[in-house]
C-alpha cells in the first residue's frame, strides 16, 4: 500500500526548531528598561513622611 506524500511525517528541522526556542528565550527576558525601573532605589522612611508635608508648604508658598 501506498501512502499519499501527505501522510508521511514531515522532516526535523534543527534550524527552525532553535529559532522557535531563541524566540521563546527572547520574549521571556524583560525589556532593559522595565529592569532599570526594578533598579531604582525604594523612597526612605524620612522621605515617604516628608512628602506631605512639603507638598502643603509648596501649596502654600503659591
Amino acid at each position: 500500500m501506498t501512502r499519499h506524500i501527505a501522510d508521511h511525517p514531515a522532516p526535523e528541522d534543527a534550524t527552525l526548531r532553535l529559532r522557535h526556542f531563541l524566540r521563546i528565550e527572547r520574549e521571556e527576558q524583560r525589556h532593559p528598561a522595565v529592569q532599570a525601573l526594578h533598579v531604582r532605589r525604594p523612597a526612605s522612611a524620612a522621605e515617604t513622611r516628608l512628602g506631605p508635608i512639603l507638598k502643603v508648604l509648596r501649596e502654600h508658598d503659591h
